[in-house]
């Protein structure tokens, strides 16, 4: 969604547009449960939440500045009311829960093979990122799988940019000694999906 794009919208949802609200919500929604999850660590909770952040938005929309992306503004909407859920539970989760893949159909792939691979090296993926420290998992998620540049991270976490770098640098390093002897040289072909 381009600026031009965005203020468009905003001004439509403003109006009373309902569609171009729901366009906001479909394209963003993915990536807002997902740093939920991150932060939460639990499916169910990271939906109920990501809930909550579109109703935050929709209720706010008319107070964006447009000073940054609208993405960089929902993300922050995101991990300030996740980082709130947490606190208030003051609880750590035991289990991180991955993808249900019973939901994916093996008998319908082409290759079932290559599918089935292509899961399980997404669960050793997960499973290594779940090890690292609460913030590089926000960090690495919004980084690598919802592409933001480092000053979106820093803005919508709250830390510098440089200390984002720093974490950044460190997460991968520890992701690669992670990862090195379960998926070999493999991973740098490996897309996630």
């Amino acid at each position: 969604m381009g600026i031009s794009e965005e203020q468009i919208i905003i001004r439509n949802v403003i109006n009373g547009d309902i569609q171009s609200f729901e366009q906001i919500v479909n394209s963003f929604q993915d990536m807002v449960t997902t740093l939920c999850f991150r932060i939460l660590k639990n499916r169910e909770e990271a939906e109920e939440i990501a809930q909550d952040v579109f109703v935050k938005v929709y209720q706010s929309l008319s107070k964006f500045n447009s000073r940054s992306r609208l993405s960089t503004w929902i993300y922050r909407i995101a991990y300030n009311t996740s980082v709130n859920r947490y606190k208030s539970q003051r609880k750590h989760a035991l289990t991180t829960e991955i993808d249900n893949k019973t939901e994916y159909s093996m008998g319908s792939s082409p290759d079932a093979h290559y599918e089935l691979s292509k899961l399980e090296k997404k669960d050793i993926i997960d499973n290594a990122i779940s090890k690292l420290p609460d913030i590089e998992q926000i960090i690495i998620t919004l980084y690598y799988y919802d592409e933001l540049s480092v000053g979106e991270i820093a803005e919508i976490t709250g830390i510098s940019k440089q200390n984002v770098k720093v974490r950044l640098f460190r997460s991968r390093q520890k992701l690669y000694a992670e990862l090195k002897d379960k998926v070999g040289n493999e991973i740098m072909d490996y897309e996630y999906c």
